[in-house]
């Protein structure tokens, strides 16, 4: 049976204590993938950008496309309203939409909504 030399034990506990000091340092800060994790919550952050911009479009293309009809056969406060509804959907920021304002972006879409079914049946 051989003996364990003391120096190599002497150096094992050593490596130990190292082991045991970089344990303690924290990760987050020293860790390779938290580079990676902040290019994936960018990324998120731009998907998400991304759908505001496309949904805020979508919005001010139907307004603006109801606004042609309404122009032709509607009344000046329905056009006064499409325009403050409008002018309401391009000052909102949709990526960090509150819920009053998404109360009353919902209001007046429904009325959009309304407006154009109206129109659409009578013609």
């Amino acid at each position: 049976m051989n003996q364990y030399d003391p120096k190599h034990i002497d150096k094992a506990l050593k490596r130990m204590e190292k082991s045991d000091t970089l344990k303690s340092i924290p990760r987050p800060d020293t860790n390779i993938m938290s580079f990676f994790n902040d290019i994936e919550e960018d990324k998120q952050l731009n998907k998400q950008k991304t759908a505001a911009e496309l949904k805020k479009e979508q919005y001010l293309e139907k307004v603006n496309s109801l606004k042609k009809l309404v122009k032709n056969v509607g009344t000046e406060d329905e056009i006064n309203r499409l325009t403050a509804i409008g002018a309401l959907i391009e000052t909102t920021n949709f990526l960090n939409l509150k819920p009053d304002r998404k109360k009353i972006l919902k209001e007046n879409m429904v009325w959009c909504n309304e407006i154009y079914k109206q129109y659409t049946n009578e013609n």
